[in-house]
């Protein structure tokens, strides 16, 4: 698996300025607390030596206890994929790439027009993310439309665990049932509830709501979730403006004690529990008052994340990817370039929304799948740097070639040519008289193609024999499409 591998090429703050901020967000803990609308979860905080006020439902912390508390969250997660090629080790001086977002339309490939996703939508792009080298994991993108509520969460894991070899990760939008649903599928498909909790094929986004908020629907998931072992991202995502303070400082402040609850509900309801310092920074249009996924701001923000989970020494769920653009545009391309370089400069290590979302991650296209795809594998070569070896170095070649000599046919040309080159499918690197005579496609275009190569060839993982047609028993639900 081709993955980044440098951190800290990119550092927005200082180590006194992180220590700030650690301090303002310990502050806030202590003084402002967080509320939690769960009298289970208070009493167990109040267990653990918190200050609870139950007349408020808010939770106070100290400094101390929380470092306690953050110590018991490992420092490693590694996330499996049903074919462990692709699984994951989340730590330290590592970076990955993911899909993201809960689309409500999609740009169809056949009519170029924008419609709602429904479940087959699903399936396929998990296929596409499937075939594409530089898309880790397969972070659930789409929302369908056509099904309820109570449905939507074992469809969707079901048919993106189908599709991908790759690790699956998503958020639950339905009933606690729903939520234990979704566990059951993942232990019939990883082979049992004890090959799950060894090998977790899947992952699950639990947020907290801003400002400082733990609210009892997701607290009751991330029970379920725990006691089968399965990681979670805590994520938090406030907007600059609107529901924190305007400045990034400010909301790196308050962005920071909450990634910090959730990790501390994980871990007073089981030390050890895989959990992710989880952070989603946005701003706002203070001209409409939307919130703002493209603006470099939330990629400096989001690289600033980077440095305090290193801080804390835990692995991240960061975003990058991400666009305001509603087209194929230069807009789309520089911010989804900027918002996924930032942070992986800065060492994030697990970047979800990073691939195939445009419109403030409102909708999504087959095509932008393969141009981010292309964009995370330039990040990637920024994070492989240059190769210092002997053999990089090349004194015994520029020597044997000598002046006026050329190097297109040599050994070592051939040798290192596709290590030492990023080489894109979709850009266009011919001359004007080439390309005219190759049909005048532009990136997108070409993009286009390469899904459509794609779907039409690569089928996917199957699931292990009598597998499926037992889960579309168990689940009925599951077989409309």
């Amino acid at each position: 698996m081709n993955m980044g591998k440098y951190s800290e090429l990119y550092t927005p703050m200082s180590g006194k300025d992180i220590k700030a901020v650690h301090q303002a967000s310990m502050q806030v803990l202590a003084r402002a607390g967080f509320y939690v609308d769960n009298k289970k979860v208070l009493e167990l905080f109040r267990e653990k030596g918190a200050r609870v006020d139950f007349d408020n439902n808010l939770v106070r912390v100290d400094e101390g206890w929380v470092m306690e508390h953050i110590k018991k969250a490992p420092p490693r997660v590694i996330l499996y994929g049903r074919d462990e090629k692709h699984s994951m080790v989340v730590e330290a001086n590592r970076v990955y790439f993911g899909t993201g977002g809960t689309a409500l339309n999609i740009i169809d490939r056949q009519t170029g027009q924008r419609r709602p996703t429904v479940t087959g939508d699903i399936g396929e792009i998990a296929r596409l993310v499937d075939a594409l080298p530089n898309i880790h994991w397969y972070c659930l993108p789409v929302y369908p439309t056509e099904r309820t509520k109570e449905e939507s969460d074992v469809v969707r894991f079901f048919y993106g665990l189908k599709n991908t070899g790759k690790h699956v990760m998503g958020g639950i939008y339905g009933s606690r049932e729903g939520a234990k649903e979704v566990i059951r599928l993942a232990q019939a498909v990883a082979g049992g509830e004890k090959a799950l909790r060894e090998k977790p094929i899947i992952s699950v986004i639990c947020s907290t709501i801003s400002p400082l908020r733990l609210e009892t629907r997701y607290v009751e998931f991330i029970y379920d979730l725990v006691e089968a072992g399965i990681p979670i991202a805590t994520s938090c995502a406030p907007i600059g403006g609107a529901t924190s303070p305007i400045t990034l400082a400010g909301t790196l402040v308050q962005i920071n004690a909450e990634a910090i609850c959730g990790i501390l509900l994980t871990q007073v309801i089981k030390a050890g529990t895989p959990v992710f310092y989880s952070t989603v920074p946005t701003t706002a249009n203070l001209r409409t008052m939307d919130f703002l996924f493209g603006p470099v701001e939330n990629g400096i923000m989001n690289a600033a994340c980077a440095q305090l989970a290193s801080f804390y020494n835990l692995p991240m769920y960061s975003t990058g990817g991400v666009t305001e653009s509603k087209l194929f545009d230069v807009q789309n391309g520089y911010e989804k370039c900027m918002n996924n370089l930032l942070p992986a400069m800065a060492g994030a290590q697990l970047i979800h929304n990073a691939a195939g979302l445009i419109d403030s991650s409102m909708t999504v296209a087959h095509e932008q799948y393969v141009l981010d795809d292309e964009i995370i594998g330039a990040v990637l070569r920024v994070l492989d740097g240059i190769r210092i070896t002997p053999d990089t170095l090349a004194v015994d070649e520029i020597c044997t070639v000598g002046p006026g000599g050329n190097y297109l046919a040599s050994d070592h040309t051939v040798r290192n040519m596709r290590d030492e080159l990023f080489m894109p499918q979709t850009a266009v690197r011919v001359n004007y008289g080439v390309w005219e005579r190759e049909g005048s496609q532009g990136s997108v275009e070409r993009a286009r193609q390469v899904a459509e190569d794609i779907l039409e060839r690569h089928t996917g993982p199957s699931l292990p024999a009598g597998l499926e047609e037992e889960l579309l028993k168990n689940y009925p639900e599951l077989k409309r499409l």
